[in-house]
């Protein structure tokens, strides 16, 4: 089995978990957290309590970077969507842009758990298995194939171990 056979049916299998209510309902949940809202809070709550203006710079500057990688990947690789792909397959929402690869969503809660592993506590690498629901929920939402998610983890956890370096 090939990488794409086998993207494409993780996603068929997953996309169809998405017509049981219940499953439809984590999937958009966990998607949801990880459009930024809550590590936002999390991130600001933590630096606002600590006064750690040294990580407020470091955060700033790696989703600097990061969204400029994401970004670049994503229109230089300009790899289409499940349902663009996978003849009479539907998402169950609708993505933000035309393109899948790397996901964005992943990348972004991976970016926070790094960070949040290495400069405030080793506690926070729990943390790494909400990041992995995120991009799991992504792919059973049907916007994503399973390699947009690692690559997404790959990109995200980079970026943070990267600028955590540059900042100590």
């Amino acid at each position: 089995m090939n990488l794409k056979s086998f993207d494409v049916s993780v996603v068929l299998y997953m996309a169809g978990r998405a017509s049981r209510p219940g499953s439809r309902r984590r999937y958009l949940w966990l998607s949801k957290s990880g459009d930024g809202w809550v590590a936002g809070v999390l991130f600001f709550t933590y630096v606002w309590l600590t006064s750690a203006v040294q990580l407020l710079y470091l955060a700033g500057t790696a989703v600097a970077l990061e969204r400029s990688l994401y970004w670049g990947i994503k229109n230089t690789t300009r790899r289409l969507r499940p349902p663009q792909v996978i003849p009479g397959m539907r998402s169950v929402i609708v993505a933000h842009d035309r393109f899948s690869l790397p996901s964005g969503h992943t990348s972004c809660a991976f970016l926070f758990i790094t960070a949040m592993t290495i400069h405030v506590s080793p506690i926070w690498s729990f943390g790494y298995i909400w990041a992995t629901c995120v991009g799991a929920a992504r792919v059973g939402l049907g916007v994503h194939f399973p390699s947009d998610i690692c690559a997404g983890a790959i990109l995200g956890t980079s970026v943070g171990l990267i600028m955590s370096i540059a900042f100590l």
